[in-house]
């Protein structure tokens, strides 16, 4: 695929030897005083094994607690993770926008309500669309999700629900590293997050996965993926 879309981090980032990580919130490198906050509520299954995490400085007088926000785990065969959550969303839309999913047409809306219990990440023209971002893999295969997620089957449900009253809508998997050539759900994690998956997909929902590669300077969603059920 030519279309492209790439998603500058606008800073240089550091490179820190990666420690740990604490209360889902902290990641901690080598040496005292780094810390960054990690924006990622997910349990990052997989990537316990990270020899390097890579952040961006915030400025002394940005009104921050912590003064760097965690970009991306490097593996230990160099492979760069994306495991910042908030910016799937970002490179959906950019993505949306270069013409990588020509399955969606028409104005984007962000943070879209479909009633007052359920809101969905884009609406795209009438398609409403999901997003989520995967950093589970084994092998070339990602998975999602890495935690039992009932937020993730119930937004599936809705999915099926607009598309069985004759609506658009679309489970978007953004994978935030480039040693993946396939995306499956992990049943072995969450079996009822897999079951609502097949069962949207029947229902006609459709689902598209796109792939990223991660550098220093920022991230290129660059291919998609197959989707395998």
């Amino acid at each position: 695929m030519d279309k492209a879309f790439t998603l500058d981090f606008g800073v240089p980032l550091l490179r820190w030897d990666f420690g740990r990580r604490e209360k889902r919130f902290f990641i901690y490198g080598c040496m005292d005083g780094q810390i960054a906050h990690c924006a990622n509520t997910g349990s990052m299954m997989g990537l316990q094994d990270a020899k390097g995490v890579w952040v961006t400085p915030y400025p002394a007088d940005s009104g921050r607690k912590l003064l760097f926000g965690a970009e991306m785990l490097e593996m230990p065969d160099g492979t760069l993770v994306g495991i910042n959550t908030q910016l799937p969303n970002k490179l959906a839309k950019g993505a949306i926008l270069a013409g990588m999913v020509p399955e969606l047409e028409g104005d984007i809306r962000t943070e879209v309500k479909l009633d007052a219990a359920t809101r969905f990440d884009l609406k795209v023209g009438e398609t409403w669309v999901e997003v989520k971002n995967v950093t589970l893999a084994e092998g070339d295969v990602a998975l999602f999700p890495d935690a039992k997620t009932e937020r993730g089957a119930k937004h599936l449900r809705e999915l099926q629900k607009i598309a069985e009253n004759g609506g658009k809508a679309m489970q978007l998997y953004m994978v935030q590293r480039a040693d993946c050539m396939m995306v499956k759900p992990a049943d072995h994690v969450d079996a009822v997050y897999g079951a609502a998956l097949r069962s949207a997909i029947s229902a006609g929902v459709q689902v598209v996965a796109l792939g990223c590669t991660l550098t220093e300077q920022g991230i290129r969603v660059d291919r998609r993926l197959l989707v395998v059920v």
